[in-house]
C-alpha cells in the first residue's frame, strides 16, 4: 500500500486537528516522540510532544503526518476535486484562512473552477471541480 507522507516543522498535532475540523479527516492513529522507548533508536534530540507517526484519511486517501521533517519535499502537493462550485469554494476559503493564495480560484478549459493555496502549514492544494 502507497501512503503520501507530510511533514511538519513542530505542529503536526496541529494540523492534524485542523485537517479534521476543516476537511474532515479521520485520524486512524498517533504517536509522538515521548512514547518511543529509550532503546528504539529515535532521535532524542527532537521534542517529546512531536509527532512520530500519524495516519489520517482524507477522501479515502490514507497519509502519513509527522513532525521533524528538516524540509517538506518540492515538487509535492495535494490535489482535491469537488462535483459543485460551492464546495470548491468554501474548501478553498479554508484552507487559504492563515495561509496564501497561490493561484486564485479561477474557471478554466478544464474545470468550471480550480485555485491553488498553501494552507497555513505550508502544504500545498489544489482544490477544483470535477468538472
Amino acid at each position: 500500500m502507497l501512503k503520501p507522507a507530510v511533514g511538519f516543522q513542530g505542529n503536526c498535532d496541529e494540523a492534524i486537528t485542523y485537517y479534521k475540523e476543516v476537511l474532515g479527516a479521520e485520524v486512524k492513529d498517533v504517536s509522538y516522540f515521548r512514547d518511543a522507548p529509550a532503546d528504539s533508536g529515535m532521535d532524542v534530540s527532537l521534542p517529546p510532544n512531536f509527532v512520530m507517526y500519524s495516519e489520517v484519511t482524507l477522501y479515502g486517501v490514507t497519509f502519513v503526518m509527522t513532525d521533524g521533517m528538516e524540509k517538506p519535499p518540492e515538487g509535492f502537493w495535494m490535489q482535491l476535486s469537488f462535483d459543485t462550485v460551492d464546495e470548491v469554494t468554501a474548501v478553498f476559503d479554508k484552507l487559504a484562512d492563515g495561509g496564501k493564495v497561490v493561484e486564485a480560484l479561477a474557471p478554466q478549459f478544464y474545470a468550471a473552477l480550480t485555485g491553488d493555496v498553501v494552507d497555513r502549514f505550508g502544504v500545498q492544494w489544489n482544490v477544483g471541480t470535477n468538472e
